[in-house]
């Protein structure tokens, strides 16, 4: 959700949505998505023992671009909207959960990809960015598609 000024507006209880939006789902917001990347790709950049400095300053500019990326597309508010919608099928919802995996978990590699510029991490090779862009594309994916679960 933006504002009349292309600003990102977090829900705040009681808000006015536009028609047929809904507001981000527990466990489905953005704060979720990142959290769930972060923790993958501090595992991954642990077990390529990363000095810890390092993993910390890499986190905090992964967290920082998966912000940017998840409010410019409102991503907790599309993930709630298109899961909540009616469907004359189950299996509809869980095409649209899973193309919503792949779309957000895309935005999250990109991201990823974007908040190692200039990282003294990329001395590792392209194996060791390619790795890292997938823990963080997938995290946010996996998690998107728990809804096919409920």
């Amino acid at each position: 959700m933006q504002d009349k000024h292309g600003q990102y507006q977090p829900y705040i209880p009681g808000m006015k949505l536009p028609d047929g939006v809904f507001p981000p789902m527990p466990g489905y917001t953005h704060k979720d998505l990142i959290a769930a990347a972060h923790a993958r790709t501090e595992e991954f950049l642990t077990a390529k023992s990363i000095n810890p400095g390092l993993i910390r300053e890499t986190l905090i500019a992964l967290d920082t671009h998966l912000v940017a990326a998840f409010e410019k597309e409102g991503v907790e508010y599309q993930i709630a909207t298109w899961y909540q919608k009616p469907y004359d099928s189950p299996d509809l919802r869980k095409r649209s959960v899973d193309g919503m995996a792949e779309q957000f978990g895309a935005l999250a590699v990109e991201a990823a990809a974007d908040s190692l510029d200039g990282s003294q991490l990329l001395r590792q090779g392209k194996e060791f960015y390619r790795q890292f862009m997938i823990e963080s594309g997938d995290a946010v994916g996996d998690l998107i598609r728990s809804l096919n679960k409920n």
